[in-house]
């Protein structure tokens, strides 16, 4: 961990000119120099490093991705209200066909195939390079709000989450910047989860009704808004005392998703929902062997969210909060309605501070559950996302905004034949490329197909890690309650 804290600190931002070698070698990771083709852009909040063995060497990375990653880690950082560590780097890998948390030593960043920044699918140019170095980053932020998310619905066995903040942080980074090949990309992202998709999946629809059922429909709010007050309460899924995948875990990320939302959201993981979402925590197996399903029940998840109520309302004993980290929420002592009682909360016929959608008044007007900065949680009281009594579903669960045809469903190369179809699960903190390898620009040939060893990324880590490299791969993994397994499993179930 020393190690690991003196290579952050010694990250550089890449500078506008050339670099000398000894230069570059000391930002990027040994083996990979600084794209050349960013030299004149003012990057405050990433850099693009490409592996000197790459066939196409500098040429490999199109100039419009260079301003795209400061894009992306804007866009996390305020989506999960948490400041990157350091400089994020992405890195062009050598091997063709996948994507990876972590860099090829112990930078913050991901990993891609340099063969995903050439060519086009589903009717956007460069969509690979675009969806793999954007979705990697996603389960990077994931592993810094909390280890150990649910892997049967919310990352890793099953990946619903990032796969579905992929298609919206495309969409709103091509909107904002009049990108409308980006634009494009998004929808066909979109296409490929909804039914009919070449990767349809019922969890990822679910979220997106969630994400579309947040106060004004604004689900980056929203998210933002659960993560602050996961920081702010100091709570860890892993901390739980439950193994993984299991009920209390999923309760407790439904229950702090409701007071996102501000209103109980079960009916919509569990569905039926709109657009055929749902089969979250409705006792629907996730596929994966030994992991057994379960209901989730409605009573312990407001169980779960008035205890956060409760405990904010009472100025947030640390014995209460002890108990709340500890997956123990009973016999918390309520909290009186008033100053203290935040903003998602709401007040009963007892004056009691209780889960928005339980009370019989207005939602309460204290402050928020708290945010974070800089990376460090911190217990702040700024307002957060009243709503009265329940939020907007502002079209929750429309179909894909213009979805592109799949043309056959299968990433294709430039000017090659479709690439095989690895259909890997993207998880949190490691995920496999989402849903197929990338064809080698200009040949057809088919994806590398990863090793099954790895459950982090689209091919093994351990190819090309040692040393400080290997320490910040396993902290990653560590960070997402994701270990080297099943990568083959997840791509062969189409997800």
């Amino acid at each position: 961990m020393a190690k690991l804290a003196r290579a952050f600190l010694s990250l550089a931002v890449c500078a506008g000119a050339v670099l000398s070698v000894s230069r570059a070698h000391a930002q990027c990771c040994s083996g990979y120099s600084p794209a050349t083709v960013c030299a004149g852009e003012t990057l405050t909040k990433s850099r693009w490093c490409i592996q000197d063995s790459v066939p196409t060497g500098q040429n490999a990375l199109p100039k419009e991705f260079c301003a795209y990653g400061d894009k992306v880690v804007t866009t996390l950082e305020t989506t999960f209200n948490i400041k990157a560590p350091s400089i994020f780097e992405f890195d062009l890998d050598t091997e063709k066909g996948g994507a990876h948390t972590g860099t090829g030593c112990n930078n913050f960043g991901d990993g891609v195939a340099y063969d995903a920044f050439a060519g086009s699918a589903y009717g956007a140019t460069y969509f690979w390079g675009y969806l793999l170095a954007m979705h990697e980053a996603i389960n990077d932020w994931t592993g810094l709000a909390s280890t150990g998310w649910p892997t049967d619905w919310w990352a890793d066995h099953q990946s619903a989450f990032p796969n579905l903040m992929d298609f919206h942080i495309m969409d709103s980074v091509g909107k904002a910047n009049s990108d409308m090949n980006l634009v494009t990309a998004a929808a066909a992202q979109k296409k490929r989860f909804y039914p009919n998709g070449d990767s349809a999946d019922a969890k990822v629809v679910a979220l997106d009704n969630v994400y579309l059922a947040m106060p004004n429909g604004d689900g980056f709010a929203g998210f933002s808004h659960m993560f602050s007050m996961l920081s702010a309460d100091g709570v860890k899924w892993d901390n739980l005392g439950v193994p993984n995948p299991n009920v209390k875990r999923s309760e407790y990320v439904a229950a702090y998703m409701s007071l996102a939302t501000n209103k109980a959201v079960l009916p919509l993981l569990q569905g039926p929902g709109d657009n055929g979402g749902g089969k979250i925590c409705n006792n629907t197996a996730d596929g994966t062997q030994g992991d057994a399903p379960y209901t989730c029940n409605e009573a312990h998840i407001d169980a779960i969210a008035t205890a956060h109520c409760s405990i904010a309302a009472n100025g947030k004993p640390s014995a209460d909060l002890s108990k709340l980290r500890a997956g123990t929420y009973d016999g918390i002592a309520s909290g009186p309605c008033g100053a203290t009682c935040p903003s998602e909360c709401a007040c009963d016929m007892s004056n009691h501070c209780v889960a928005p959608w339980l009370g019989k008044q207005q939602p309460a007007t204290g402050g928020s559950g708290g945010t974070s900065s800089g990376g460090a949680s911190s217990g702040g009281t700024a307002g957060g996302n009243a709503s009265n009594g329940g939020a907007s579903t502002a079209g929750a669960g429309a179909p894909s905004a213009g979805g592109t045809d799949a043309t056959g469903g299968a990433p294709t190369s430039a000017g090659g034949a479709p690439g095989t179809p690895s259909a890997g699960a993207p998880s949190a903190g490691g995920s496999t490329a989402s849903g197929g390898s990338v064809s080698a620009a200009g040949t057809g040939a088919p994806g590398k197909t990863p090793d099954s060893s790895s459950g982090c990324s689209c091919r093994t880590a351990e190819q090309r890690r040692s040393g400080a490299g290997l320490a910040y791969f396993l902290l990653a993994s560590a960070l997402t309650g994701v270990g080297l397994r099943r990568a083959r499993a997840r791509r062969q179930r189409g997800r």
